[in-house]
């Protein structure tokens, strides 16, 4: 059997059967669509407790981690070094305020939480 692709509720066992079935689904599936789209919109990533380099338990605080605007990963002290780059994904690192700006609406547009608190720092 075939899922709604939209509401994942009704069950087809063809296209035939979708399409005759359709007008009646049509309004239980937008509303069901709409529930799973904000579900997935607001749901909070998991809590980041190791860093995704020495996996070593994360202390927090600006002392102790560090987050790169650009894909908004939080590492520990002991795995920054001092690169020209990010060392996950190798974008240069920021020379200005208005960069710093850019970047964090970008990740804004992607729904990152840790981007948003980026924003209200640097902003």
């Amino acid at each position: 059997l075939k899922a709604c692709t939209a509401c994942k509720l009704a069950k087809y066992s063809s296209v035939t059967c979708q399409k005759a079935h359709r007008a009646k689904h049509k309004n239980e599936c937008r509303g069901r669509a709409v529930e799973l789209f904000d579900k997935a919109l607001f749901q909070q990533p998991p809590p980041k407790e190791d860093c995704p380099i020495c996996f070593l338990p994360l202390q927090f605080g600006p002392e102790y981690t560090r987050c790169y605007p650009c894909c908004c990963k939080v590492l520990c002290s002991r795995c920054v070094n001092i690169q020209p780059h990010c060392p996950f994904c190798r974008t240069p690192t920021l020379t200005s305020h208005e960069e710093l700006i850019e970047r964090c609406k970008k990740r804004m547009k992607a729904n990152d939480s840790m981007a948003l608190c980026h924003y209200h720092e640097g902003g």
